[in-house]
């Protein structure tokens, strides 16, 4: 028999995983940014650059890596 189409059920599914990659990255980067950018205005505020700057990178960076984890976990990645 000839197929007039290609079966493309597999092409979808990739496309869904690197969306899904892709959601991760930028979910990582904004769990690393925001603490660290809230830390860098308390310095700001305070007058400590860069102690809470570092210190919110660091929970940043933590939190992040962590949460990376759990994703990869729930794709089978991991």
């Amino acid at each position: 028999m000839i197929r007039a189409m290609a079966n493309n059920d597999s092409f979808g599914d990739g496309i869904g995983n690197y969306a899904r990659y892709i959601g991760v990255g930028f979910a990582f980067v904004l769990t690393v940014v925001i603490p660290a950018a809230a830390g860098f205005f308390l310095d700001k505020v305070l007058g400590t650059l860069p102690f809470f700057l570092l210190v919110g990178f660091g929970l940043g960076l933590v939190g992040g890596f962590y949460y990376v984890y759990l994703e990869m976990k729930k794709l089978g990645g991991g």
